[in-house]
Parts: structure tokens; sequence; C-alpha cells
């Protein structure tokens, strides 16, 4: 039978449909029937058509219409380029010639068998669409090219090395969230396929904080949440706070993470973090967490001084990582809504005033500290006297002066350099501030206000280079507020031009330092007050200033170590340090802190103290205590976890050169 008897073609009509029609109407069916085979056999006619989902429905309609079904075997035939084949064997072969992961443990020769060999004495054959059929001695075949792929190479445990995953790559690469808008709008079919795949919802999620007000993301997000897959948009974090349902929610598990992590301090920094980072998406979600925090804060359960120590201290960063994204004016602004009370709300307008000009939170902004320029005195009189002179009924509380912030500035205020001793006209204002806010059942406001003064007197003994009276020192050391006031002094002398005139700064400087070395050994607290003074010091003079200053400065840095606070030290002298001092100087340091360590060392203190070395330009037979350390780390390294990265092995290959 030929292909016009099975599908009648343009012949088909009969006899009578024409006599119906008429020669005009058969004419114009004749014409439709010719357009729409020939839309078919364009669409028949397409690269690799053979491969889409709907072909055979094509195949069908353009049978039905009266196309020949050889025609349409041959244009699937003759335009059949087996692009997905292709695919599947090029990521066979990236598969087959990438490098397996190497780690800083990884033998050379395990890297060599796995290049060679691929996970063993398998032999494998190709299919026909392209995929890679691996047969494995004493078992079955396995299909791999399309999915994860189930190899048996050392990467296998890695991210699925497949098509979908240059797709990825590719998505993330040129990710364009107006035109992703438009086809949420239009919801083709393809799209909740896409949102009910495991792997589709991950990539969208991962472009989620780079793309915060896509509307394709946020169906994904509204999709999973809807369908119970709450534990994915939890892992999202910040990227999720522009929605209201799901954020407090969110906010909510965190803080509970948080409580619940108490000891473990690597999860409980992380969940800190993507709480900080939640919070900060908008002012709107600033001001929800803070008010989530205010009411952690007032619990009286059992757990309240664990909850009300977490809420404060949480209050505070958050507010400090607010005011990098949105501004110290803006989050000071806020903080009146926040207040427990009227008064204190006047109270919190006031310090906003009085902090103006003032950084929130960490010290360094940039590359500037804080400043230290005057406080208004306008605003410290307005301030002090809402404390002072209203009724006791409208006096606000102590939590407006007890904010670090404010603390920290007045304290500043109080003790920063002048020649003339009575040249600070605000100190008394600021005394009376200081102690109306850290006094407490065990040390009233007059006790605080006498061991201020104390040490006053103990920062004027040492402008003169003479010892302080041992009695003043100690009474200033009993109140950590006054001890501050001293890591102050000392630091706004030490870098202010003017002081390094006076002829008998050598006696100052050491006096300073002797007491910054105090403080550090007998305030753990003030410990990181003490080393971001030592590093503003180190800012202003390590290019300025002989061996005489710096020397001792690099002593009180090992002071803090011995006092315990290894890390951080370490970790500010690689950042920071190497720009201001000069590597002999950096090499001191560092053996003098391997001079007071002593092995086993630990896998931070070994990352810290490489990092340092190599800044220092250090190499081998320069030091015996630094080839001691170089040694001993590498011959323990395999007994770190997690294990030292490939870089961190290859400084050390290089320091025992």
């Amino acid at each position: 039978m030929s292909d016009d008897e099975v599908c009648g073609g343009a012949d088909g009509i009969d006899a009578t449909a024409r006599d119906d029609f008429g020669v005009e109407g058969v004419a114009a069916l004749d014409a439709e029937a010719t357009s729409a085979l020939a839309a078919l056999e364009a669409r028949l006619a397409q690269k690799d058509f053979i491969m889409e989902p709907d072909a055979i429905d094509d195949v069908k309609r353009y049978v039905a219409s009266g196309g020949a079904p050889s025609t349409a075997i041959e244009l699937l035939s003759e335009n059949y380029r087996g692009y997905a084949a292709m695919t599947s064997l090029a990521v066979h072969w990236l598969r087959v010639t990438a490098p397996p992961k190497r780690g800083a443990n990884t033998s050379p020769i395990k890297v060599n068998a796995a290049l060679e060999g691929r996970g063993g004495a398998g032999v494998t054959t190709h299919t026909p669409t392209g995929g890679i059929l691996t047969s494995a001695a004493g078992g079955s075949a396995r299909r791999v090219g399309a999915g994860v792929a189930q190899r048996g190479d050392a990467r296998a445990e890695d991210a699925p090395f497949d098509e979908l995953y240059f797709l990825e790559t590719l998505v993330r690469e040129r990710f364009d969230a107006n035109k992703a808008d438009a086809v949420s709008t239009q919801r083709p079919v393809w799209l909740d396929a896409l949102f009910k795949s495991e792997r589709g919802r991950a990539l969208l999620f991962s472009l989620a904080e780079s793309n915060p007000n896509c509307a394709l993301i946020s169906l994904a997000i509204q999709y999973a949440w809807q369908r119970g897959m709450r534990h994915e948009v939890r892992a999202l974090g910040p990227a999720a706070a522009a929605y209201f349902s799901i954020f407090h929610e969110l906010l909510a598990d965190h803080i509970k993470g948080i409580v619940e992590a108490q000891g473990d301090d690597v999860r409980q920094a992380n969940m800190e973090e993507r709480v900080k980072s939640m919070c900060c998406q908008s002012i709107g979600t600033y001001v929800f967490g803070q008010l989530m925090l205010l009411s952690l804060g007032q619990d009286d359960s059992e757990t309240a001084p664990v909850s009300r120590t977490l809420a404060t201290r949480l209050s505070e960063e958050l507010e400090a990582a607010a005011a990098r994204v949105h501004g110290a004016a803006t989050v000071r602004r806020l903080a009146p809504w926040l207040a427990a009370s009227a008064a204190d709300a006047t109270a919190k307008y006031a310090t906003a005033d009085l902090l103006s000009s003032r950084p929130v939170g960490n010290a360094e902004v940039g590359e500037k500290v804080r400043d230290t320029g005057a406080l208004a005195a306008g605003d410290l009189k307005k301030l002090l006297d809402l404390y002072v002179s209203a009724d006791d009924e409208k006096k606000p509380s102590v939590a407006p002066l007890n904010h670090p912030d404010v603390l920290y500035n007045l304290i500043a205020e109080a003790f920063k350099w002048t020649v003339d001793s009575k040249a600070s006209r605000s100190r008394d204002e600021c005394f009376e501030l200081i102690a109306l806010a850290v006094s407490d059942e065990s040390t009233s406001a007059d006790a605080v206000k006498e061991a201020l003064r104390a040490a006053v007197s103990t920062v004027e003994s040492a402008k003169r280079g003479e010892s302080p009276e041992k009695s003043q020192m100690e009474k200033a050391f009993a109140v950590p507020s006054a001890a501050a006031g001293l890591i102050t002094a000392a630091r706004s002398a030490l870098t202010n031009e003017s002081y390094h005139r006076i002829v008998q700064v050598g006696n100052s400087n050491e006096i300073f330092l002797q007491l910054l070395g105090d403080i550090a050994r007998k305030h753990v607290a003030l410990q990181g007050t003490v080393l971001e003074a030592l590093s503003a010091i180190i800012q202003c003079c390590g290019r300025t200033h002989g061996d005489d200053l710096i020397h001792p400065l690099l002593d009180l840095g090992c002071d803090l170590v011995a006092a315990g606070h290894v890390i951080p030290t370490l970790t500010l002298a690689c950042a920071s340090w190497s720009s201001f001092l000069e590597a002999p100087k950096l090499r001191y340091f560092a053996n003098e802190v391997l001079e007071i360590a002593a092995p086993p060392y630990g896998r931070d203190f070994a990352v810290s103290m490489i990092r340092l070395l190599e800044r220092s330009n250090s190499r081998k037979k320069m030091s015996v205590v630094i080839d001691e350390f170089v040694e001993e780390v590498r011959l323990k390294r395999r007994e770190f976890s997690p294990p030292l990265s490939l870089s961190e092995v290859n400084s050390l290959d290089l320091l025992s050169r």
C-alpha cells in the first residue's frame, strides 16, 4: 500500500466533499492542510527533535494530517545529531581526565593510581545513546552519564559530576533575574518540574542571596516551605528574610539553636552569624530581631541567667552588624523604639545625639580606629541632667548608659591624652555617668569614682615618667572601668605625636606598657581591649620608631599570649601588624611566642604561626626555636583535624628549606 493510500494526502477528500464545499472550499482546505504539514515538517527537521519529550505526538499529528510516515522517519533520522550522547561522553572524558581532589595528606601514589585506574579493574562500554556502562568484576553493569554518577574514582563523594553539574554552573554564571521573572509569570510546564527537583531547588536557592528580589526564586522558596521542605529553607538563612511568615519562624529556630549549642563554640558561632545576617537584611528584620532578643532577655525561667546574658551580647553584636550595613545614625535612631520605658527612650535619644559622630561596635572602621575627638559638652550635660536633675519617677534606668558604645566613648573622653592635666573639662561629667552605669550592689558609685580618680593619678605619674603609687594602681585595677581608662590613656598617649616629643617619653613608654601588661594578666575580659590598643599603637609607630619602642610593644603581645589571649593575638599579628612592621621584627615576635609555647601544638596555633612565619620571611637555620616548631608540625600534621590545607603544607615545606 502506498503512502497516499495510507494517509489520503491532498487527494483524500472524496468527490462528495468536493461537491459540498465547492472548488474554493476545497482549495482553502488544501492550503490549510499544506500549511499544517509544512509547520510539522519544520519541527521534525529540527536538530535532535527525536529526543524531545513530545516528539511522538508530533509524528502522529503529521501522519494524521496526511504526511508520509517515511518522510517523518527520514526527517527525524537525518537531523539526529546526538547532542545528548555527545554531552554524556564529554562529561565522562572530563571525569576521567580531571585529577582527583588532592588534600594535604594525599599520597602521590594514590593520585597516580586514581588517574590510571579510576576505581578498579572494571570494563567500560558505550551504550548507543552515549552513556557509559561499567561492568565490575563479579558485579552487574550500571549506567553512568545521566543523573548522579555512581563512579568509583577518588572524587565520587564530591558534588555530582554529571551533565546537570555543568548546566548548574552555566546557570550560576549567566542567571538574569529579570528574564527569570518573565518566565515565572508565564508558569511554563517545566517550572513545576524544576520546583519538584531537589537539585533544581538547590540551584535556585544558591542564587537567592545574590538575587534577593527575584520572583522565580521567591516562588521556589514558598513552594518548598508550603510543602514541608522547611529544612531546605532553613539552610538559606538570610535569603529567607524577605518573607516574614518564614523569617520569624527561622529566627526563633536559630535563637533556640544558639541556646542549645552552649559549649559547642563552632556551631554557636555559625548560628549567631546567620542570625545577624538574617536580621540585617532590612530595617524591619533588624527591629523584629531586637524585639525577640529583648523578649528573651526578660526570661524568668530556670535558664534565665544564661538567656539574659546571651540576649544582651547578641543584641549588641547585632547592633554593630546593622550599623555597618545601614549606618550608625540609623541604628541609634531606632534604639528608642526598643526602650523599656519612655524615660529610657529619652535617654537613648540623648546618647544617640552624644555619639552621633562615632561608629558603632567594632573598634576598626576601614583603615581607622575609633574616633577619639571631643564629645559635645552640651550633649554630655543634657544626658547627665536626665539622671541627676530629673524627678526620681522620671529618671531613666542605667540601661542606656550601660551600653558598650556609650561606656567606651565616655571613658575615651575622660582619659584622652592632654599635655595639661586640667585640660579635660568634661572629665567630671564623664565620671558621674560612668559611675552610674557600672555601680551595683558590690561596688557603689562613690567607689567607682574614687577608682577612676586613682586611674587619673596613675596616668599623671606615668606622664611624668614616674612610677605610680602602688595603692593608686591597685585601687584602679580593682574596678574594670577604671582599668579600661588606663588602657585608653596609654593608647591615646602612644598614638599622639605630641606625646612622643616629650623629653622623658622613654620612661613613660615603659610605665604605660607595664600597666597594659598588668591589666592583661589581671582582667581576662579586658585582654581584647589591650590587644586593640596595642594594634593601634603599632599602626601609628611601627614604621616611624626604633627598636626601643617596637620591641617592648612586641613583648606586650607576648604577655597577651602568655595570659591566654593566643589565637586573637597571632591572627591580628598576621592580618595587621605585618603591614606596619619589618620582617625581622615579626620574626622576633614569632620567636618570643615559641619560647613561651610548647608542643604538642593545636591546629589553630600551628596554622596561625605558619602564616606569621611566612609573613616574616622566615627560613631554616634562622632560629633554633622556629626550626623545632616547623619540624614538630611537619611530623604531627596528619594528626590535625581538620587536616592542614595544601597551601599550608606548602608553606610548611618552604619554612623547612
